[in-house]
């Protein structure tokens, strides 16, 4: 590709940015809650607010796994989890705070509101906007909204905890502009990569037509020329042989195509590099045509973990573009950047939205960015309906 765009459309930076972010967030806001009700102990003598403590500890555990969770379900189960640690810690300090002498805080008091707002940040980091809305109300719902509860159940006051609701607000609206901006930032990218294919296309035609011309000036000029000075009368047996020759040659396109800089073959131009010569072969045997471009002997520098998990993951690439692209020309460019390596695996067919949820989708987070996450590479995907596919994997040289 002659353009090469770095950006984190498909959300897999920025969602662990985000979940970086709500973990010490919520753990700053736990841990202070953590150490101001510890300090009731000796005040009060109430032993009990260590049960308090462990339903807070609990709490921690389920916000930091639900933000760090791939899985929508397991992140739903994390966070009923956190909400159930949060309630058995209102309920004890309401108690507490209802038992003891002199005036009684209502509901919203500091003590409460603080780990109220630890649980809200659960959605943050969802892969998709439906899921980030759907796991925050989940949080204010069975957070703020046991704490009630359990309030009311230890006959504390009630009030509304504006500063929660106010924060459920301010989340939700920065998460759905995040994905707005996303969406845009896709479209984008996927105009740029129709721009850059139909770029490589148009130095593919003048490429092929220079060496086109190239070809005929060297054959059909040189027979001409031999034509005009040779003398009247019959040709002699060479000329004539070399006539026929070129004349043959003419009907051949291939021996253009196959001119120096170009192999009718991309996995015999691969013999040296084992990492790409089997998928490509495959490829190939299906009535793929593929153009390899690039440093493609830096991938004998990979390991042998790293190289297995690549070969799957182009493997996914090039069957995608078989299956469902609606053409038969790919191409593969390798970059070398110590101590990284990166492949690029692009065609200009007929693209797919990357946040839909169809097989080949699937197939490409699941297979492609699933199993290089797991050896320390990184995945990005810019497609669009009719604009062609690209996926830039990077690769760390060994595992």
């Amino acid at each position: 590709m002659t353009l090469q765009i770095a950006t984190d459309v498909d959300g897999v930076a920025t969602s662990s940015a985000l979940a970086r972010g709500g973990t010490w967030l919520a753990s700053v806001f736990l841990g202070a809650t953590f150490v101001i009700a510890a300090l009731f102990i000796p005040v009060t003598g109430r032993f009990e607010i260590a049960v308090g403590l462990a339903g807070l500890v609990v709490t921690g555990f389920g916000v930091i796994a639900a933000l760090r969770s791939t899985g929508f379900a397991r992140a739903i189960v994390f966070t009923v989890v956190a909400c159930a640690g949060l309630y058995v810690f209102a309920f004890i300090s309401a108690s507490v705070s209802v038992s003891e002498a002199g005036s009684t805080p209502s509901s919203d008091y500091v003590l409460l509101s603080m780990p109220e707002f630890a649980v809200l940040v659960v959605g943050i980091a969802a892969r998709s906007l439906v899921r980030s809305l759907t796991l925050g109300t989940l949080a204010l719902v069975l957070g703020p909204g046991g704490v009630q509860l359990a309030a009311w159940q230890a006959g504390m006051p009630l009030a509304a905890d504006i500063p929660v609701l106010a924060s459920y607000l301010a989340l939700s609206l920065s998460v759905s502009a995040l994905w707005i901006g996303r969406r845009d930032a896709a479209r984008g990218t996927a105009l740029m990569s129709g721009a850059a294919l139909a770029e490589e296309r148009d130095v593919a035609v003048a490429r092929f037509s220079a060496r086109a011309t190239s070809w005929l000036h060297d054959t059909v000029l040189a027979d001409l020329r031999a034509l005009a000075t040779a003398p009247p009368g019959e040709l002699d047996d060479t000329t004539r042989q070399a006539l026929d020759r070129d004349l043959a040659n003419l009907a051949d396109v291939s021996l253009v195509l196959d001119a120096p800089g170009l192999s009718g073959s991309a996995s015999r131009a691969l013999a040296k590099v084992p990492a790409l010569v089997g998928v490509v072969r495959d490829a190939e045997q299906q009535g793929l045509e593929l153009i390899v471009t690039g440093d493609v002997e830096a991938l004998n520098q990979l390991g042998s973990a790293v190289t297995r998990s690549l070969e799957r993951a182009i493997a996914e690439c090039l069957s995608n573009v078989i299956r469902h692209s609606g053409v038969r020309e790919a191409e593969i460019a390798v970059m070398s950047s110590p101590p990284e390596v990166s492949v690029m695996v692009s065609d200009s067919g007929s693209g797919f939205d990357v946040n839909e949820t169809g097989d080949h989708a699937v197939g490409l987070r699941m297979v492609v960015v699933d199993s290089l996450a797991e050896i320390g590479g990184s995945v990005q995907i810019w497609s669009r309906p009719g604009a062609g596919t690209a996926v830039f994997m990077t690769v760390p040289v060994s595992a």
